[in-house]
């Protein structure tokens, strides 16, 4: 039976993803992965996370504020200094070395979601929303969908307060490290889940079967 998967920040560490995919016995034909976005940068080979995840039947690409700059860059050239500071410089020279993956990347990285909502009322996005505010008023506010970091803190506090989130039944979430909590697996507060494990900073990458909750960690070197 086709399994559905969610997978954390992978920041151009290919060598991890494919660990994770032979682990889970991810099926390239008939399961699902959700990517909660920042497939790029940091790490050595985006190029290659990239090509890997185009391969896939049933991908929901959901961008991430550095897939974002990324995208920038393949468009019009552009580097900024916020994106080399914040490990653009390896996707730089990637595409310097593979410059014919510019053009379908292009195409892949324009094609991204800034969320996915699924049949069972979950969400998926990079950074978070603002949950003062029905979700429909921000469903195009990318400064808030790629960038914010209120939500896992009010998370923490629903936890302690034994509060959920009521617009949605889960939430899932990348961008801040679970190490911002003080934990190293995806980790639940109330009814959000926050599945980046720190592989953008030399941590480990984690892969979830989203029905099950079953999880596996990447343990190779980078």
């Amino acid at each position: 039976m086709p399994r559905s998967f969610v997978i954390g920040d992978i920041h151009g560490n290919y060598k991890p993803l494919k660990e994770l995919f032979s682990k889970a016995g991810f099926d390239y034909e008939n399961d699902l992965l959700i990517s909660l976005g920042d497939l790029v940068d940091r790490g050595p080979e985006p190029v290659k996370v990239v090509d890997e995840l185009m391969k896939l039947r049933n991908f929901i690409n959901i961008l991430g504020n550095h897939d974002y700059w990324c995208l920038d860059y393949l468009r019009s050239g552009a580097i900024s200094d916020d994106w080399v500071f914040q490990g653009g410089h390896t996707s730089v020279a990637d595409y310097e070395k593979y410059p014919e993956a510019r053009k379908p990347h292009l195409d892949f990285y324009a094609s991204a979601r800034l969320y996915h909502i699924d049949a069972k009322n979950r969400l998926f996005v990079h950074a978070g929303f603002d949950y003062k505010r029905p979700f429909a008023s921000q469903k195009k506010d990318t400064l808030t969908l790629l960038w914010d970091r209120t939500l896992y803190k009010a998370a923490a506090e629903y936890q302690e307060q034994g509060k959920l989130f009521d617009e949605f039944r889960e939430i899932y979430i990348g961008h801040s490290p679970t190490q911002l909590v003080r934990q190293d697996l995806p980790t639940q507060l109330a009814n959000l889940w926050m599945m980046d494990t720190g592989a953008g900073h030399k941590g480990l990458l984690s892969l979830m079967d989203i029905d099950t909750k079953e999880t596996w960690q990447s343990s190779c070197v980078f």
